[in-house]
């Protein structure tokens, strides 16, 4: 009897012995910083397989389990451990354009807008067209942008004040299933003060006035985002242009 429970003893410790020799412990290197996502993935699988995971740093996590489990663990990190898409970089045109009832042969539009007042022109009854102000802003897609600006007003009626202007987007977005290309912006918007003239006290009395939207922009048109009034008189407008391209 004693033989009989040696030997089963001695082929007990052997299984044993051989399924610790199958455990190993294997330190995998995270390429491109995204640990903790590929982390909880894993720890999702881990306990059905037998399976420690561990973290070192921000760069490596420690398996430790059957041999062919954690090769299966290390394929399944390898398929996970891809660099995040190219995003792209947005550059995108603002224009500010003044529109008026009256001619104003003296202060033309730049050339790139003219086809954009010859298109106004057949939407509103503005025959005046100027560029209050324009400037470029980059950004890279899936992220916010945002300018400040101000710009001497045509009346000397505002006492030295000048108009102030903020332009953001919440989010740029790039598509390309379109052909071309069409950037889609979130939350655009812009807000304008406008130095009205002077009260009773000499202090500036101020107005102000806006355009918000969602909006796409096919890349390399110029686009009418929307149109504000009064900002140099009851018979003016301030009308907002954007166009915008994808730079690779």
């Amino acid at each position: 009897m004693k033989k009989i429970f040696s030997t089963m003893l001695i082929a007990l410790l052997g299984v044993v012995a051989l399924a610790a020799q199958d455990r190993v412990q294997k330190v995998v290197t995270i390429k491109n910083g995204n640990r903790n996502g590929i982390l909880h993935t894993l720890q999702e699988l881990a306990p059905t397989n037998g399976m420690v995971i561990s973290t070192s740093d921000n760069d490596h996590l420690i398996l430790s389990g059957p041999k062919e489990t954690v090769a299966g663990f290390e394929a399944i990190i390898t398929q996970l451990d891809v660099a995040p898409p190219a995003q792209n970089n947005v550059e995108t045109n603002v224009y500010m354009i003044i529109a008026s009832a009256h001619p104003n042969p003296a202060n033309p539009v730049p050339g790139e807008l003219e086809p954009v007042v010859t298109q106004l022109k057949g939407l509103f009854n503005y025959k005046g067209f100027h560029l209050l102000d324009s400037f470029v802003l980059r950004s890279r897609s899936g992220e916010r942008g945002d300018n400040d600006g101000f710009v001497q007003p045509a009346s000397p009626a505002s006492g030295g004040a000048k108009i102030v202007y903020h332009f953001q987007f919440n989010r740029v977005r790039v598509s390309d299933q379109e052909k071309p290309r069409v950037v889609r912006f979130d939350g655009l918007r812009l807000s304008v003060n406008v130095p009205l003239g002077l009260d009773t006290k000499g202090e500036v009395r101020w107005g102000s006035a806006g355009v918000q939207t969602d909006v796409d922009v096919p890349e390399g048109k110029k686009v009418v985002i929307g149109k504000t009034s009064g900002l140099e008189g009851s018979d003016s407008a301030l009308i907002l242009v954007v166009s915008a391209k994808v730079v690779d």
